[in-house]
């Protein structure tokens, strides 16, 4: 991967879907009741979602029902990037997330489950579920968003890192741990939350060995020349 085309998106979007959903009586036997399609609800946290002053290492999310986590080290995401894997469990109706590195001062943390998170039974997906606290006394709330596309025949590039500096060398990349992540779907989208205000080099990574900076002769690398600048503006939406 050569280059990497991005389209970068800052701005807060909000989707209203109305779901129309008829039912009607018929005569038959029982098949052994109602088949779920609910998926599972947060119902509560330790620390709090977006909580702010946190210091301790040790995370609960609890459920509204019993729950399973599918791959957690390729399907949830922490941001800033740990270079020593948390400790990820679910036990019955929670998760919970024990963090190895120490956590930074004046920083938003986000860990984006994706679809890792389902019902125990059924395996109703929650899909995209991003939990958020701030070790200092604000939480940044920004995004860039875009796409990472294979050069030569423009196809959707899945499962790369795509990481934020705010060191502007063309040379961070080798040297430092991206400083935001995100990785990309089927789609080739990428989604990166909890940015701070600055301006930032933003790179796509195909990381072999799990230390968020180029550091294998066979890592795909993608970039892009500008340099991102997320802002925002007030805004209403009917």
């Amino acid at each position: 991967m050569a280059a990497m085309r991005n389209t970068m998106l800052v701005a807060a979007c909000a989707y209203v879907i109305a779901v129309l959903v008829a039912s009607c009586a018929r005569m038959g036997n029982p098949d052994g009741g109602w088949y779920d399609e609910v998926p599972p609800k947060v119902v509560g946290a330790t620390p709090g979602e977006r909580a702010t002053k946190v210091n301790q290492q040790k995370l609960e999310i609890r459920f509204s029902e019993y729950i399973k986590v599918d791959n957690p080290t390729e399907n949830i995401i922490f941001c800033p990037p740990q270079l020593e894997m948390p400790e990820i469990k679910a036990t019955g109706k929670s998760v919970k997330i024990e963090l190895k590195d120490t956590l930074k001062p004046n920083t938003t943390y986000t860990i984006d489950f994706s679809n890792a998170i389902s019902d125990n039974n059924e395996g109703n997906p929650m899909g995209n579920y991003t939990y958020v606290f701030s070790t200092g006394e604000q939480i940044d709330t920004l995004e860039v968003s875009g796409y990472v596309l294979e050069a030569e025949t423009l196809e959707p590039v899945k499962g790369s890192l795509v990481g934020l500096y705010s060191n502007l060398e063309d040379s961070a990349f080798t040297t430092q741990p991206m400083l935001r992540v995100g990785r990309t779907d089927g789609d080739g989208q990428f989604r990166i939350r909890g940015i701070a205000p600055g301006k930032y080099r933003i790179f796509s990574l195909m990381d072999s060995d799990g230390d968020y900076k180029l550091s294998q002769r066979g890592e795909m690398l993608g970039y892009s020349h500008d340099i991102i600048v997320p802002t925002c503006k007030p805004d209403i939406y009917q």
